[in-house]
């Protein structure tokens, strides 16, 4: 579909839904215990030359990164360092999702609208938050992780005993540096060329990769109500678990699809050099499991770290 196809669908589903949408909108501005605001400027700010935590008005759309109970990285940019978010983000969201389906049940399963397609209510959100809130100076995307999780995992691992490199190269190929990279510059895009008939002046968008997970078994909740996403696929294609050296025989086969991922990314921010920044979020959990809730999860401690680095994206973005 085109950009202008999808702008086009968009404006017909805003005059047919606009009720819906607006409902939704309401819907979403709930709240969570609130995180203690940082007094003054985060040293990593002022450790890159920035003397002054600035705040933002933004719009966010992604997965369980910036919808994940507690406190994800959502809840740490607006608390603790100050922003103005509209966030739409959905838990178990893949990048098809975000970009190709409809309004999703969140992650409980509470429903939200199966009518409406994901990309007009985003739209949707960019023009409200922009004339109630405004101006809107960015939006964060989120994306990609659950496409490589759970089941979809399993094609894109080879055999232990087929004596075949890990991950499948030309799999990894196909899905991260031409679908992903499809997806992600039709909601660039789109989101670009709304941006330009609202008037909305030089308008920021944040995208970033994951850090490198545990594939260590463990779900949501000490009874895997959600998850575990790398466990079974890895068992199927004989990687059990079984002692230290086979996690990190298994995490170094994940660390690939991360880097890959993140290679993706920074190859996509700089084909829009004015509009478009990565975050590189890589390393910033060091080699810690502790700071881990689960196999594709950060802990509150994680997250919070990472959100540090955002913020710091931001400010580097924006000014």
């Amino acid at each position: 579909m085109s950009i202008q196809d999808t702008l086009d669908k968009a404006a017909q589903e805003l005059k047919d839904s606009g009720k819906t949408l607006d409902a939704l909108y309401q819907a979403r501005i709930v709240g969570r215990q609130p995180i203690e605001r940082f007094a003054g400027v985060h040293p990593l700010l002022t450790d890159n030359g920035i003397d002054a935590a600035k705040t933002y008005t933004l719009v966010a759309q992604g997965d369980s990164w910036f919808d994940y109970p507690g406190h994800d990285l959502i809840n740490f940019l607006r608390d603790r360092h100050g922003h103005t978010i509209e966030n739409i983000a959905v838990a178990g969201s893949t990048l098809n999702d975000i970009v190709y389906g409809p309004v999703p049940k969140n992650w409980l399963g509470i429903p939200q609208s199966g009518d409406v397609s994901r990309i007009t209510e985003l739209l949707h959100v960019i023009e409200k938050t922009h004339q109630e809130n405004g101006p809107l100076q960015g939006v964060l995307i989120s994306g990609g992780g659950n496409d490589i999780a759970g089941p979809e995992f399993f094609s894109f691992r080879n055999n232990k005993d087929a004596d075949l490199s890990n991950p499948n190269a030309e799999v990894l190929d196909g899905v991260v540096t031409e679908t992903f990279l499809s997806a992600y510059k039709h909601l660039i895009e789109v989101i670009l060329a709304r941006a330009g008939t609202l008037q909305i002046d030089n308008l920021h968008i944040l995208i970033h990769g994951y850090d490198y997970p545990w594939p260590d078994g463990r779900g949501f909740t000490m009874f895997n109500l959600v998850g575990p996403w790398f466990d079974e696929p890895f068992n199927k294609k004989n990687f059990p678990y079984n002692n230290q050296d086979d996690l990190l025989q298994r995490r170094a086969i994940v660390r690939s699809f991360i880097e890959s991922f993140n290679s993706m990314l920074s190859t996509l921010a700089s084909q829009y050099p004015q509009n478009v920044h990565y975050a590189d979020l890589r390393g910033t959990l060091d080699d810690d499991i502790s700071l881990w809730a689960n196999e594709l999860h950060p802990a509150e401690q994680g997250f919070g770290m990472l959100a540090d680095k955002l913020n710091l994206a931001l400010h580097q973005a924006i000014g």
